[in-house]
């Protein structure tokens, strides 16, 4: 995902539990953010949901905070793109994808683990509401209706 001024580029890789911050302008990675793996997971890479430790990442619409799915690592949590320090890890059971509320003020995970869409302050790290959803959350994306549809005619 890219920052609002399209300089730097965020990603993860597939056995990582972390991200890469690189800079469009200089073609380098210029700081790598390593996140606390849980004593709990196995690092037997064959193990990981769809071969991924960390798998899913928003950004808050300011550009200032970032929000990580630890998939492996069963938490999700949001971390400070200046500092890269992280907030507190918020338990999710396999959280499979991040995106941003459509207030903007929340990250919003999926947890396939759980069958529950969870929503996390993007000011506080903590988590604001969980709800279940039905069985295997992946992808989250948000949609809009308009007060009055009716549906197709």
């Amino acid at each position: 995902m890219f920052s609002p001024d399209e300089s730097k580029l965020y990603f993860q890789v597939s056995f990582f539990n972390g991200f890469f911050e690189y800079d469009l302008a200089t073609d380098k990675i210029t700081r790598t953010k390593t996140l606390p793996k849980n004593p709990a997971t196995s690092d037997d890479r064959t193990t990981f949901v769809n071969d991924s430790r960390h798998h899913g990442l928003s950004m808050s619409p300011d550009g200032r905070k970032l929000c990580v799915a630890g998939t492996m690592d069963d938490y999700a949590t949001v971390v400070d793109r200046a500092t890269l320090q992280e907030g507190p890890l918020v338990t999710a059971s396999k959280p499979y994808w991040a995106t941003v509320s459509g207030d903007g003020r929340s990250c919003v995970v999926s947890e396939s683990g759980t069958d529950r869409v969870t929503a996390i302050d993007f000011a506080t790290g903590e988590k604001v509401v969980s709800v279940p959803v039905g069985d295997h959350p992946q992808r989250v994306r948000l949609g809009h209706v308009t007060t009055g549809w009716t549906g197709p005619r």
